[in-house]
């Protein structure tokens, strides 16, 4: 009973206050009841024990009953990830170790910290490990889902930080082309200086990415002084790479860390999530588990967005996709940019494709073996496998860089060594122009302050910024400019123009609407044999993404057309491949030990534009899948099936991992999906459930400040409700979409934020405005 008077101190009080809380695990569904100064100090002190008990469950699951790594060393590493995660997530990982040590203490009488890794599978059990007379009871999602989430959250952190470390990398044998091992092709760029805030610009340009370098290599082109901040940080592109030193005394190279991706790379270290908790009449209805247990889950989307110097074009996979004239001719009728018809957007795309080097080659070389198993499907089924166009050097190393950092200089996205003459990305070509660009990271834009000029007309009079110096120490400034360009992405960008506007007394009701998104989630294909060694000269993992299948429609069972998704075939390595397994011990193990059996394949679902897709003025995302999306991403699950299956070979058969928050159960056992009778009836179990039974993500926002109704459509400049423009505010990233272009936006998107840099040349150097706006496209 030692145990219970350790616990009994909480008071009743108290453990209700942790246990409302324990549920927002992993996706951080409801604000924290209090505020503890550091939730993550707490576990330290007093919890460390119990995350370490768990740790070591998963690890001796993975290593078949050895403890393969040192749990202490993973939990630090865990905290120390844990520590960027959003505050609701971190007071989250403290609360949800206070629930499962009450949970613990309930059916054994103990704490988890004294239990072995075999008692504590058998305590947080969704169905892996077999039940005897006396068992715990099934933690499962139907019954109990808040109490299924704060397991799932935890063992979610374990699995990434212990696949993100050389132990577990080692043993399920993550391998790298031998030329990416190879230190010599490393690419080292030093930090550019920081610019004097203090100076006057002619333009200010918030935000690096696709929008703001697009925007900042135009405007310096034609001789403006440019000023581009960014909240991310300088991140070099062999900052992150792994150095495994051999026993010759050389070094060869290793991927970078998942976890390290994430909270170097990512905003909230990934953990940016649109929805929450259904509604609650009490506090109590959370704390009682019958009570508890009546409460409907909600849909969650991880919305991802890089912060980093550079923005998505740095972390991303380069492709380059134009909008469809479907599109842009219907969706966006009526808000398209004034006098650009389709033909006159095509030119403007096409030559920003010859401008950035984009070509088909690469992918259609570069190509892993795991991506030809994806490609062999879609031959078998009569699927066209298109290759996806990328901004990449021809000589690219097909290392793969899985959404995280190019340490080869073979993306023409973010920073790469400039090659004069030669294709170069925006954002390295704005530092390199005659009149380069002077740049600002770590550096977050607080506030526009607008005020009415002497003739009633608003203005941008200067932008509030903090930037955290190298050394830790804030400089708060106010930086001044002609003429100011937001790109900062969506939800950002939101923000600055709600308070912007309301800063002068000023508003815009549409701020925010018009939100859409291509949401996606990926379907996971383990074949009986490895894909991967396989003996031939493809590069692994390759271009991570190299094949398009694009959407169709297709006869239904009942003679109707339907509708199926577009698929990509996609790659990440071991961190955040476990990262979205559904199984907590012994099920993620068996996945994660076959990691080179591992084909997969993504689905992206657009989202239409509604009123209750939005971002707020606090720039936070709510976005839902409604019916139909749904049913659509249904089917894209059942298209990579046939894909797949078809796919498999006479002793080579396959399993799909469907991207399920918990594991599927057929007969009280995990269910295996291997043919297309399996799939159907798992597909009936997701619709049973609905969309908040799925993962989901995005990286793909857009809208928030649509053209037409917050942006002028000629002009690109901000508006108010009463019509009137701001004289030198300016947006230029993908919150003008009006409607999703429901393809990869980059390409897009760049030749928007074209269109805007020629309307600032315009107001900025009136006289020769004709001239100035001839010259800044690229040559078509």
């Amino acid at each position: 009973m030692d145990e219970l008077s350790s616990l009994d101190i909480l008071g009743r009080r108290d453990f209700a206050k942790y246990a409302v809380s324990a549920g927002l695990l992993p996706l951080g569904l409801f604000p924290a009841l209090s505020q503890p100064e550091c939730p993550l100090r707490d576990v330290r002190e007093k919890r460390f024990d119990s995350l370490v008990a768990i740790l070591r469950a998963q690890i001796d699951s993975l290593w078949c009953g050895h403890q393969g790594d040192n749990a202490c060393q993973v939990a630090v590493e865990l905290l120390r990830y844990a520590s960027h995660l959003p505050y609701r997530m971190r007071y989250g990982v403290r609360v949800a170790l206070i629930w499962l040590d009450f949970y613990s203490i309930k059916h054994t009488a103990r704490r988890l910290k004294h239990h072995s890794p075999g008692d504590i599978r058998r305590l947080l059990n969704q169905g892996e490990t077999r039940r005897t007379k006396g068992s715990p009871p099934l933690i499962l999602w139907d019954e109990d889902h808040l109490l299924h989430m704060a397991v799932s959250g935890l063992a979610m952190l374990g699995r990434l930080i212990i696949h993100s470390r050389p132990a577990a990398r080692r043993l399920i044998g993550l391998g790298w082309s031998e030329t990416c091992e190879n230190s010599v092709n490393l690419v080292s760029i030093a930090p550019p200086p920081l610019a004097d805030l203090s100076e006057h610009y002619d333009v200010v340009v918030i935000g690096s990415g696709a929008g703001g370098a697009t925007a900042a290599t135009r405007l310096t082109a034609q001789g403006r002084k440019v000023l581009i901040l960014d909240v991310g940080d300088y991140v070099s592109p062999d900052a992150l790479i792994q150095r495994v030193p051999q026993p010759d005394g050389s070094v060869k190279l290793a991927p970078p860390r998942s976890d390290e991706v994430l909270y170097r790379l990512y905003k909230d270290a990934g953990g940016q999530i649109s929805g929450g908790l259904g509604k609650v009449r009490s506090k109590l209805d959370l704390v009682f588990p019958h009570r508890r247990k009546k409460i409907p889950p909600r849909q969650t989307i991880n919305v991802c967005q890089a912060r980093v110097f550079g923005g998505g074009p740095y972390v991303n996979n380069a492709i380059h996709l134009p909008i469809s004239r479907e599109i842009y001719e219907t969706k966006w009728a009526e808000r398209q940019p004034t006098g650009v018809a389709y033909e006159q957007l095509s030119d403007l795309m096409q030559a920003i494709n010859r401008e950035l080097g984009v070509n088909t080659a690469v992918t259609e070389t570069q190509i892993s073996d795991r991506s030809m198993r994806f490609a062999e499907g879609c031959r078998a089924v009569g699927e066209e496998a298109e290759p996806l166009p990328v901004a990449m050097r021809l000589q690219c190393s097909g290392c793969g860089s899985d959404n995280s950092v190019d340490s080869f200089g073979d993306h023409i996205g973010g920073i790469h060594p400039y090659s004069p003459g030669g294709a170069n990305s925006f954002l390295v070509q704005a530092m390199h122009n005659p009149e380069p660009a002077r740049v600002s990271y770590r550096t977050e834009a607080t506030k526009l302050q607008i005020r009415r000029d002497a003739e009633g007309t608003p203005r941008v009079t200067s932008l509030h910024v903090h930037r955290t110096e190298s050394c830790g120490r804030r400089t708060y400034a106010k930086v001044t400019a002609d003429e100011y360009v937001v790109a900062a992405g969506v939800g950002a960008t939101t923000k600055l123009l709600a308070q912007g506007l309301a800063s002068g007394g000023l508003r815009n009701s549409h701020v925010g609407k018009r939100f859409s998104a291509n949401v996606g989630t990926a379907v996971y294909a383990m074949f009986d044999q490895p894909i991967w060694p396989s003996g031939s000269d493809r590069p692994e993992p390759g271009v991570t993404q190299c094949f398009l299948v694009d959407r169709r429609l297709v006869q239904g069972e009942d003679g109707e057309l339907v509708e199926e998704p577009a698929l990509e075939n996609w790659f990440h390595f071991p961190g955040t491949v476990a990262l979205a397994l559904t199984g907590w011990f012994q099920q993620f193990a068996c996945t994660m030990r076959k990691f080179n059996h591992l084909s997969m394949s993504g689905i992206v679902v657009p989202t239409q534009v509604r009123c209750q897709n939005y971002v707020d003025a606090c720039g936070e995302f709510h976005i839902e899948l409604d019916c139909s999306e749904f049913e659509l991403l249904l089917a894209g699950i059942r298209r990579i099936g046939r894909i797949y299956f078809a796919a498999a070979k006479p002793g080579d058969g396959v399993t799909l991992h469907l991207p399920t928050k918990a594991m599927l159960l057929r007969g009280g056992r995990q269910a295996m999906i291997r043919d297309m009778n399996d799939l159907e009836w798992a597909i009936g179990e997701i619709r049973r459930r609905g969309p908040a039974f799925v993962n989901l993500l995005t990286t793909h926002g857009q809208g928030g400040a649509s053209l037409g109704e917050v942006v002028d459509q000629e002009t690109f400049q901000v508006k108010t409700d009463c019509g009137q423009r701001v004289s030198n505010l300016t947006v230029a990233d993908a919150s003008v979409f009006p409607a999703g272009c429901e393809i990869n936006p980059q390409l897009t998107l760049k030749a928007m934020a074209t269109l805007a840099a020629e309307q600032v040349i315009r107001r900025t150097e009136p006289s020769s405005s004709e001239s100035a706006a001839e010259t800044v496209r690229p040559a078509a």
